[in-house]
């Protein structure tokens, strides 16, 4: 019985040959390369900051609605690893808490999505920077935006020296 589409090989009950495995190679080399590139293009793209980042890196203040209540939010955005990304800290009674925001996914000019990152968890945060770089809106959830959960602030500029 012929297992094989290769010309000169056969696989037989009793085993195969050292020709028909060889024949084998090839084959195998190139479905591999193709699943390679198949699944490449399913991933998601690397996305590259938006063309408003120059503007909006650095340190913003503003609210964040957590734990039921309204709490001081810094948070502060860069682009030194090549994508936008950011750290906030929340301020409550114990010191506050860290987190990170990270795979930015542009929804707008100058608007996306990141994933945050802290000690109770991750989910995602929804941000548009107003058209004058002076203040973002956002929200946040677990795994959409809620409209309750304002994530929001201003940009923090240098006092004027006189």
């Amino acid at each position: 019985m012929r297992w094989s589409r290769f010309p000169g090989t056969r696989f037989t009950a009793s085993g195969g040959s050292a020709r028909a495995l060889a024949g084998l190679v090839p084959f195998l080399l190139l479905t591999v390369l193709f699943l390679t590139v198949l699944l490449l293009g399913v991933t998601p793209a690397w996305a590259a900051p938006p063309a408003c980042a120059p503007e909006i890196v650095g340190p913003w203040t503003g609210k964040v609605w957590d734990q039921g209540r309204m709490k001081e939010l810094r948070t502060d955005f860069s682009t030194r690893s090549g994508e936008l990304t950011g750290t906030y800290h929340v301020e409550d009674e114990q010191d506050g808490y860290d987190g990170t925001l990270t795979d930015f996914t542009p929804s707008g000019p100058c608007a996306g999505l990141f994933r945050w990152h802290d000690r109770y968890g991750d989910g995602v945060v929804q941000v548009d920077f107003r058209p004058d770089r002076d203040r973002f809106d956002g929200e946040w959830g677990t795994d959409v935006p809620l409209k309750e959960h304002i994530f929001n602030g201003r940009r923090i500029r240098p006092v004027p020296v006189s």
